[in-house]
């Protein structure tokens, strides 16, 4: 099975939205990253894809599952399952610059 996911920022989107939720500004989230302000900026308005590491670490730190901060709903993945997912999206966002 083919899965190609479209062009959007879904993970910056869900990365701002924990944050929000949790009531910390950019610079404190980003501390708990260890992780500069900007950093987080450029991972929230999608130029900077953040590593699946450290979408691990943010699922990890705020209890979510990492397809969730991904855009992935529908079911439960393992976790080389969400490792190809996120080198398909690399790959394609990196064709698209």
């Amino acid at each position: 099975m083919i899965f190609k996911m479209e062009k959007s920022n879904v993970i910056g989107d869900n990365i701002r939205r924990i944050r929000l939720k949790t009531g910390l500004t950019q610079a404190q989230f980003g501390a708990t990253l260890n992780k500069s302000q900007s950093a987080i900026y450029s991972y929230e308005n999608g130029t900077v894809v953040p590593s699946f590491d450290l979408l691990t670490e943010i699922a990890q730190l705020y209890g979510v599952p990492v397809g969730h901060i991904m855009g992935i709903e529908w079911r439960p993945l393992s976790g080389r399952a969400l490792r190809e997912l996120y080198r398909i999206y690399t790959e394609e966002v990196q064709e698209d610059e």
